[in-house]
Parts: structure tokens; sequence; C-alpha cells
């Protein structure tokens, strides 16, 4: 009996250890629409287009996880806009703005592709802003 005890509390430790409970939480998530510009703190951030979406559809198999790049228009304050391309696949995490102890970074776009809804143009693309 002492034994069967000992295996299930061993048993509950080996549960508790293996659970990842660290996540990482962006300070502030912004749903940035297709076609939309967002201010933010130190620069404005407009959503111009996805130049291309191959991310393998979620309902199948694929050899190659595909990738999506999306391009922004990003105007820090009192300067010209510039236009910077986010890749979304095996990298995340683009870095769209840095200054000085503050960042906007692209998280991920969505939705994801599936076989059914290929022509999707209700694009969202997630973007953290982080700092002062």
């Amino acid at each position: 009996m002492k034994t069967h005890i000992l295996l299930f509390f061993l048993f509950l430790s080996a549960i508790g250890f293996s659970q990842d409970t660290s996540k990482e939480v962006p300070a502030n998530l912004v749903k940035i629409f297709l076609g939309e510009t967002v201010a933010f703190k130190k620069a404005t951030v407009q959503f111009l287009k996805v130049a291309e979406d191959s991310r393998c559809p979620l309902d199948t198999t694929c050899i190659w996880e595909g990738q999506a790049v999306v391009l922004v228009g990003v105007t820090e304050t009192g300067k010209e806009t510039e236009q910077v391309a986010l890749r979304f696949g095996k990298t995340k995490n683009q870095s769209v703005f840095s200054s000085e102890g503050y960042s906007l970074k692209g998280m991920s776009l969505s939705p994801y592709p599936g076989s059914v809804n290929k022509d999707i143009l209700d694009y969202v693309l997630f973007v953290s802003e982080e700092g002062n």
C-alpha cells in the first residue's frame, strides 16, 4: 500500500513539473485590419497588403509549412513613411518599429488558411506594443 501511495505522489509530482506555465504575454496586443491605420505612442502603422500567403492549410498535410508576407507602412512621428515586410511562418515576433526602449512587433496574421476557405479577404494583423 505504501508503494502505491509513493508512486501516486511521484506521478502527481511529474505531472506538476511537466506543465509549462511560463508564457510570454505582450504588454499590449492590437488588431489591425487590412487597409486600416493605427496610431501607437511613437509611430503609426498601416496594414497595406498581404503580399503572399502560402501557409499550409490547417486541414491538410504539406511538405513545406509555407509563409505569409505582409507589408505595413510605418510612420515615426515627424518622419517619412517606411514600408516594412513581415514574414510569418517559422519566424515569429517580427520587428515593425523600434526606438529607445519602445518597440512594435508583428505577432501573427489571421485567419490561418484552410482548404475550404482559400479566398479569405478579411485579414487581421496582430501587433504588440512594448516599452515606454
